[in-house]
């Protein structure tokens, strides 16, 4: 797909503690407006604070300020940090920028603490106000703007926040029923391997409710590596690894204990992944050899084809296109947007698969019985939020369940 130039996007680091609520709107409009003067988007980390009475009152969560502000910082392409009064907010920012997404970060610092080492450390250069900042972005960076790149290890840096999807309505009444109706119908006392497994979270869930065996396998080690430490904290006899299943190489990694032992194999999400049709049929493959004869696949995507995206935002998850395209086409791209509060707190992406192309690739790779059906509510769903909540997403379900058996 052909890069396209688009406006460059600045994250802004400034405090809020300590200041009036209207000093800080007239703030934040003239940062606006100095930002589009040069052609660029402010990522507005002021958002859900319009009301006076809410930024007086609104007592929000750490984990949530800090997934909404790293979420803005990823998306950032700049970062422009003031430090002309002290803020532990800033500083933590400035920290994420470098550490977690290397963005390049613009100071705004007082001449007499420029030598200080730590600023000297994670601040590029220095500079005397905002406007002296986003002129020196405009000749380092105009015109060598692109589109994001998408990348396998997008998960690492939001791994602790990306566990905030574990409390919206559609994992609690529909990603989750779906894998636990199934595991209580066909996967107790099964052997099972969970591919694109995360923190853990799915295979935790069918050991819960009676599976036998449960392995974890993910590409990301910070992912894993919370399902570990969940494992220590709370034994359960699961084994995970960090492995690549859409890898020519994947299956050589593993026991052969494992190989075409497996009774099932869950992948949730996990065909959305492959970035190319050559990366579907990998996975596929990859399936086949770690399930035996008869064994069973199943798996639930991001799919609506008749739909006009974006999805609804109360239920946590919304998926869009990034051409904004009317129906699924094969292998383009999504974004997938974590929200909390009416708020995206975080992101990721994910490709768009056609059921019939997964199916065709499923029977040219030794698999039978493919079906697919909408992912359903819950009774308990139902019951938490009342039919009219659930009446969007039962009119156009965003996502499908399937399986295949092997042959």
């Amino acid at each position: 797909m052909p890069e396209k130039t688009r406006k460059l996007r600045v994250f802004i680091s400034m405090p809020f503690t300590g200041k009036k609520f209207e000093d800080l709107v007239k703030e934040r409009k003239h940062l606006t407006s100095q930002v589009n003067s040069f052609g660029y988007e402010l990522l507005e980390q002021f958002i859900n604070y319009q009301k006076k009475e809410d930024f007086e009152t609104k007592d929000y969560d750490p984990s949530y300020i800090m997934a909404k502000d790293k979420n803005y910082i990823k998306q950032s392409d700049v970062v422009i940090a003031d430090f002309t009064s002290l803020s532990i907010g800033t500083a933590c920012e400035v920290t994420i920028a470098k550490e977690l997404f290397d963005k390049k970060v613009y100071a705004v610092v007082p001449q007499d603490l420029r030598k200080h080492p730590w600023l000297k450390f994670y601040c590029d250069k220095f500079f005397d106000s905002v406007s002296d900042a986003l002129k020196q972005i405009k000749r380092d960076f105009d015109g060598k703007i692109t589109n994001t790149q998408i990348s396998k290890s997008q998960y690492d840096p939001i791994a602790i926040e990306y566990r905030l999807v574990e409390n919206t309505p559609i994992q609690k009444y529909v990603y989750d029923y779906e894998v636990i109706d199934f595991i209580k119908k066909k996967g107790k006392g099964k052997n099972i391997l969970v591919l694109h497994a995360g923190n853990g979270y799915r295979a935790r869930l069918a050991k819960k409710y009676g599976a036998g065996k449960v392995i974890g396998i993910d590409l990301s080690h910070k992912q894993i590596q919370i399902g570990r430490e969940e494992e220590m904290k709370n034994p359960q006899g699961i084994t995970y690894y960090t492995l690549d299943p859409y890898s020519n190489d994947f299956i050589s990694f593993l026991p052969k204990s494992i190989i075409g032992k497996m009774d099932i194999v869950i992948g949730f999400f996990l065909l959305d992944h492959a970035m190319n049709r050559a990366e579907l049929k990998k996975i596929i493959t990859n399936i086949n050899l770690l399930l035996k004869k008869g064994g069973l696949f199943f798996g639930m995507s991001d799919c609506s084809p008749e739909k006009s995206l974006p999805s609804d935002p109360k239920y946590g998850v919304v998926i869009r296109t990034e051409e904004n395209n009317k129906k699924l086409i094969d292998g383009s791209p999504r974004r997938i947007s974590i929200y909390q509060r009416d708020l995206e707190v975080l992101h990721f992406h994910n490709f768009g698969w056609k059921p019939q192309t997964i199916k065709t690739m499923f029977e040219s790779s030794n698999f039978s019985k493919v079906s697919f059906k909408n992912a359903n509510v819950s009774p308990e769903g139902i019951k938490e939020y009342g039919s009219e909540f659930w009446s969007s997403y039962k009119k156009h379900p965003d996502q499908i369940v399937f399986s295949a058996t092997k042959k």
